[in-house]
């Protein structure tokens, strides 16, 4: 039971982590369907939720439509169509079932009941849904390899072979079942409740595989929008004193920043805006500027506290202004030396003067 919890508390943890792609594009809308299907599927299978729903074939006919979501999610990767034929061969397949269960007067998926008497309609009830389901995972488990060979090394192929292993081994354990059942029902004593315990093993381990290695590129973005969230609060005691001083230079309003803190804009293009209202307030007060060298972080957020004070007690711009220490082209280099600036500005104890200026609620951020 303990081993159970502990998957369901993974695959929802991943289905709820993985929200935000659904704003993205539709090859993360169709992953993000399948993750949720699959989990929905597993959840069916929970003793409590089994024992409440009481109609046993609820979990194959949801395995069945999360097949049919990561078909839908094939075609994305492959750029292929066939939602006619995969809405036909799932709705076959739907049918086939309901209708075999009904003739085999309920279908029994405990062990114990599969130990005992199996009839042709039973029988072929397992075939549809395991033949069914092998086919898409296998399919999946090629597709995923084949990609993997020409991923970029480290954590996407990483990810794409997790992926490969663990439909592989799902697929395996289907194949295994279906084949155990047909001999059973030919006659062969087989005893599942001695096989289903390794097998559910086999399964879940392939359900933890291919879910943990759909989560390594989310996992890599993650910490990419973590380091940039990061960045954005060190650069905002820096942010916020040329937000004061300068309110022109914010390029967005305060309804776009309750937008953004629902995570729909991307934290880097925030990031980079940040960067760009600060150099506009910089640039515009370079005429007030101090006539030192500036070489270090520390001085330069000396500079930009004098020069903020000598603006707001209305000293004249000087006539050659001097200008702030020069940064790499790529905007790492910015970032960084930014960041450095801003975290000496806070450490200083340097505080904008008032603004002359009503201020804006500018960003939450």
């Amino acid at each position: 039971m303990s081993l159970e919890v502990a998957l369901l508390a993974f695959l929802w943890g991943a289905t709820v982590a993985r929200l935000p792609t659904l704003w993205r594009d539709r090859r993360q809308q169709a992953m993000w369907a399948t993750l949720f299907a699959g989990t929905l599927t597993e959840t069916s299978t929970f003793p409590p939720v089994a024992r409440a729903v009481d109609w046993p074939i609820l979990t194959h006919l949801l395995g069945v439509v999360a097949a049919f979501v990561l078909l839908r999610f094939l075609a994305q990767l492959t750029g292929t169509g066939g939602l006619r034929w995969q809405l036909v061969l799932t709705a076959a397949v739907l049918v086939a079932m309901l209708t075999l269960d009904v003739v085999a007067g309920g279908i029994d998926p405990r062990p114990a009941r599969l130990s005992g008497d199996l009839s042709p309609a039973t029988v072929a009830y397992w075939v549809v849904l395991e033949g069914y389901l092998g086919a898409v995972l296998v399919s999946t488990t090629l597709l995923f390899w084949s990609v993997a060979r020409d991923a970029p090394a480290g954590l996407p192929r990483l990810g794409l072979r997790t992926i490969a292993l663990g439909t592989a081994m799902i697929a395996v354990y289907a194949a295994a079942k279906t084949v155990l059942i047909v001999l059973r029902g030919a006659g062969v004593p087989i005893d599942f409740e001695h096989v289903a315990p390794g097998g559910r093993l086999l399964q879940g381990a392939g359900t933890l595989f291919a879910v943990a290695g759909a989560l390594v590129p989310a996992g890599r973005r993650a910490r990419s929008v973590f380091g940039a969230y990061r960045d954005l609060l060190v650069l905002r005691p820096l942010w916020t004193a040329m937000r004061d001083a300068f309110p022109e230079v914010i390029l967005f309003t305060p309804r776009r920043a309750v937008i953004e803190l629902a995570g729909v804009d991307d934290v880097h293009l925030r990031l980079y805006r940040r960067v760009i209202e600060i150099r506009d307030g910089m640039l515009a007060l370079r005429p007030y500027l101090p006539g030192v060298d500036i070489e270090t972080p520390e001085a330069e957020a000396a500079a930009i506290a004098s020069a903020l004070r000598r603006r707001a007690d209305g000293v004249a711009p000087a006539g050659d202004a001097r200008g702030f220490a020069p940064v790499g082209p790529e905007m790492s280099d910015e970032v960084g030396w930014l960041s450095r600036v801003s975290h000496a500005y806070r450490r200083g104890g340097f505080t904008a003067p008032a603004a002359r200026t009503p201020r804006p609620s500018g960003s939450t951020r």
